[in-house]
């Protein structure tokens, strides 16, 4: 799908949808837990849909009644049919991770796979981990990313070495299944780990569903035996990430944006976004379940490390392609290993606009100016599509987005409700 966009004038009052974080690990907890859970409010997107259809081949029982999911836990016992085919993850780097940590509890083997761009993000180190722990778990083209095969069973117990530098979901696909491998786990993380908020959430799950781990300032986490998921009523928190979109519209626009069913305590890291807009210059009002962003003067160029923050470094980065000076972002050269190359691909869109960029192996460098309008191309990434309309909006002239729909991956209302603010979008034959 495409769309042109018209630059309008933004303002007004939106709803955050549910966080797709949270959601994939309710979904995943529950499915081990003992009983029936009822998420209330959850994401239904591309990948977390994803995510239902993997932990269903996996044993648990899920229904969808109007705005909530009724899930009827396995207890930790997974027990898939042999050969029952392949889980497939589509381009959800949580699905296929998370979903391999479950099926390490499977005394049968599965087989997990994804579209082309998965087939080259790494998983090699979740592999590993879960080998030590007494799975058996190969990719199957032996690169270290998937296809791959996982069968194992009664896992045993100890400690792991992980890198925390690939991506944390290998450390959240672990720490999740902890409960239920004999004798505890003990998580060591080696290099540092970045995106530290995200397994924060995970934690929080886990504790919200009654298992207790040990963190280390993240560093180390230990999960002891006896622990077990117990199934329970749970709702999903707004989502920051894809908040962040309306929140540069505000930015860049100048004119108030409030958006509501924020909890404003949250952990959630890309509330950093926040933060980084008061120091380009706007300003941040917090009322109860919601924030609103305005601006008088300019925007200004800011340099960052958001090696915590991945999934906002695109939003952060068409703020700065309207902002006076230079802004930095750097600590992500991980961003190369995502849905698209989002160092490189960013650099090449904000390219098509004008805006001059330059990149290294960790680092975006953004020169403010005026976008001029341009065709511009999302590369299957949904982040990347939602960058790039909020951009257009305040663009010289009018913008095409090719690949519009992949916005469905993680919020499928999302141009429905750039519209509700004024954005004037049209979708294209």
């Amino acid at each position: 799908m495409s769309v042109k966009i018209t630059p309008s004038a933004v303002t007004g009052t939106v709803a955050a949808p549910p966080s797709k974080s949270y959601t994939h690990r309710a979904i995943i907890v529950a499915s081990l837990a003992d009983g029936e859970t009822r998420i209330i409010r959850p994401l239904l997107s591309d990948d977390t849909l994803l995510t239902i259809d993997a932990v269903r081949q996996l044993g648990a029982a899920i229904e969808q009644n109007g705005d909530m999911l009724k899930i009827t836990g396995t207890g930790g016992r997974i027990n898939v049919a042999p050969n029952s085919g392949v889980i497939f993850a589509g381009n959800s780097g949580s699905t296929v991770r998370m979903a391999a940590a479950v099926a390490a509890l499977s005394p049968t083997r599965v087989v997990l796979n994804g579209d082309a761009r998965l087939r080259q993000r790494p998983v090699g180190d979740l592999l590993s981990a879960l080998e030590s722990l007494g799975a058996r778990a190969r990719s199957l083209n032996s690169n270290g990313c998937p296809p791959i095969e996982v069968q194992g069973g009664r896992l045993t117990g100890g400690e792991v070495t992980i890198s925390g530098q690939a991506s944390s979901q290998h450390i959240t696909a672990l720490l999740m299944i902890a409960p239920y491998v004999n004798s505890g786990v003990s998580i060591k993380v080696v290099n540092g780990l970045r995106s530290r908020p995200y397994v924060a959430i995970t934690l929080d799950v886990m504790r919200a569903f009654g298992v207790d781990a040990t963190n280390d300032k993240y560093r180390q986490f230990s999960v002891k035996d006896g622990q077990k998921y117990r199934g329970q009523d749970y709702s999903i928190e707004g989502d920051y990430s894809s908040t962040a979109y309306f929140l540069a519209a505000g930015a860049i626009g100048g004119q108030p944006v409030t958006v509501t069913n924020l909890n404003t305590d949250s952990i959630q890291g890309d509330k950093f976004f926040l933060n980084i807009l008061e120091r380009m210059g706007c300003s941040v009002e917090y009322g109860r379940e919601q924030v609103m962003i305005s601006r008088n003067g300019e925007l200004n160029g800011i340099s960052l490390d958001m090696g915590d923050c991945p999934d906002i470094v695109q939003a952060v980065a068409i703020v700065a392609a309207y902002a006076h000076g230079k802004t930095a972002i750097t600590n992500i050269g991980h961003l190369r290993f995502k849905e698209t190359d989002r160092l490189g691909d960013t650099a090449l869109e904000l390219g098509k606009t004008g805006i001059r960029t330059d990149i290294a192996d960790d680092t975006i460098v953004v020169y403010g100016g005026k976008p001029k309008g341009a065709e511009l191309e999302a590369h299957n990434d949904h982040r990347m599509a939602m960058s790039l309309a909020t951009a257009a909006l305040f663009a010289d002239g009018d913008s095409i987005i090719n690949g519009a729909e992949t916005v469905a991956k993680s919020y499928p209302g999302f141009f429905r409700d750039l519209v509700s603010l004024g954005a004037k979008i049209e979708e294209l034959p």
